[in-house]
C-alpha cells in the first residue's frame, strides 16, 4: 500500500516539477528578455527559485512583472551589472518594512491602489516591446515622451504574435481552469506564437520582427562594469524594497529575503511567490533538469521568441495581479469612520 502511495506522490511531484518549469521558466525568460539579460540569468534564476520553493506549501518563486519595473530603471540608468547591488539593498529595505509595518485592511487597500498604478506604469513601459516601437526611457514619463516623438508604428506581424499572446493569456485561464494548473497560460501563450514564428518566419537572418537577441549565447558572463552615478543606485534600492514589500507575502519573510538575495546576486532577477500545487524537492529537481536542458540545448530556438509576446504576456500578467476587490476597502473604512 505504501509503495502505491509513494508512486502516486512521485507522479504528483514530477508533474508539479514540469508545471514549475513551464511557469517559472516562462516568467524567467520574459523578465530576462525584457531587461536585456541572457540565458545564464534565466538558468540561475530557475535554479535558485526552484530550490527555495522546495519547502513552501503550494508556492513557487518566480520573477514578477512589478519587480521588473525597478529592474528596467536600474538597467536604463546604470547598466545590468549594478542590479545585484540594488536588489540586495532593496531586499534589506523589504525586510525592515516587513518587520515594522503590520498589514491590515486599510493598508491592503492602499497596496491595491498602488498595484493598480504600477500596472499602468508597467503597461506604459512594456507597450514599447508589445508594439515594437523602438522607444527608450527609464521611467514611464520618459517612455511617454519617446512615444510622442516616435509615434506608434507597430510591426504588424510581430503585433499579431503579441495579440495572440494577449488574448490567450486572458481567455485560457477561464476556458481551461483545471488544465491551467498543469499547463500554465504563461507557457502556452509563448509556445503557440513561437511555433508560428518558426513556421512562418523560419530564417533568423531574414526575420522581420523583434526577437530575443540576448538569448543567442547560453552563458555570456559579464566582462566589465562601467561607472554609474550613485543616485540611481540608491533610488533603485528604495524602488526594489518598496515594490518587493508590496508584492511579497507576509509569511516566509526570512525565506523571501534569502531567496531574493541569492537570486539577485547570481541571476540579477528578483522573485516573489506564485501559486502551484504539490511542489516538493523532487519537483524542484525536475524543474531544474528540464529547464536547464532546454536552455543548454535550445538557445537558438528560445532566441526566436517574439519580443512582442514577451511584452504582451507581462502586461496581461500585471493587470491580472491587481487585487481589485481591495480597492473599495479604503473608501468603506472612510465612510464607516465618517458615520461614527
Amino acid at each position: 500500500m505504501s509503495s502505491i502511495l509513494n508512486r502516486q506522490n512521485l507522479k504528483k511531484d514530477v508533474l508539479a516539477g514540469l508545471t514549475g518549469a513551464m511557469l517559472l521558466g516562462s516568467y524567467a525568460l520574459c523578465t530576462a528578455a525584457s531587461a536585456g539579460l541572457g540565458l545564464w540569468n534565466v538558468f540561475f534564476c530557475v535554479v535558485i527559485c526552484s530550490l527555495f520553493s522546495a519547502k513552501l506549501k503550494n508556492k513557487i518563486y518566480a520573477p514578477d512583472v512589478f519587480l521588473l519595473i525597478p529592474v528596467h530603471y536600474v538597467v536604463s540608468e546604470c547598466g545590468n551589472y549594478y542590479l545585484p547591488i540594488c536588489i540586495v539593498g532593496g531586499v534589506i529595505i523589504y525586510y525592515l518594512l516587513s518587520r515594522i509595518i503590520k498589514i491590515n485592511s486599510r493598508i491592503n487597500s492602499i497596496i491595491a491602489w498602488v498595484t493598480l498604478l504600477l500596472a499602468l506604469v508597467a503597461t506604459v513601459i512594456l507597450t514599447n516591446q508589445y508594439f515594437g516601437i523602438g522607444a527608450s526611457g527609464s521611467t514611464a514619463i520618459e517612455m511617454l515622451k519617446s512615444y510622442r516623438s516616435l509615434g506608434f508604428h507597430p510591426l504588424f506581424r510581430g503585433l499579431l504574435y503579441g495579440t495572440i499572446t494577449l488574448f490567450a493569456m486572458i481567455t485560457y485561464p477561464f476556458k481551461f481552469r483545471k488544465l491551467n494548473k498543469k499547463l500554465p497560460a504563461e507557457f502556452m501563450t509563448l509556445l503557440i506564437p513561437l511555433v508560428l514564428n518558426l513556421f512562418l518566419n523560419p530564417e533568423k537572418e531574414l526575420t522581420t520582427i523583434n526577437e530575443i537577441d540576448t538569448f543567442k549565447i547560453p552563458f555570456d558572463f559579464p566582462k566589465a562594469i562601467e561607472e554609474a552615478n550613485t543616485l540611481p543606485i540608491i533610488l533603485g534600492c528604495l524602488y526594489f524594497g518598496f515594490i518587493l514589500f508590496l508584492r511579497s507575502s507576509e509569511k516566509n519573510i526570512s525565506r523571501n529575503t534569502l531567496a531574493n538575495m541569492a537570486s539577485g546576486i547570481l541571476s540579477f532577477l528578483p522573485a516573489r511567490q506564485f501559486d502551484i500545487t504539490n511542489y516538493s524537492l523532487i519537483s524542484a529537481v525536475v524543474t531544474i533538469v528540464v529547464s536547464g536542458t532546454i536552455i543548454l540545448l535550445c538557445p537558438n530556438i528560445l532566441a526566436r521568441i517574439p519580443m512582442h509576446c514577451v511584452g504582451a504576456l507581462l502586461i496581461v500578467s500585471a493587470w491580472q495581479q491587481v487585487p481589485y476587490k481591495n480597492l473599495s476597502l479604503l473608501f468603506k473604512k472612510a465612510d464607516k469612520g465618517a458615520k461614527e
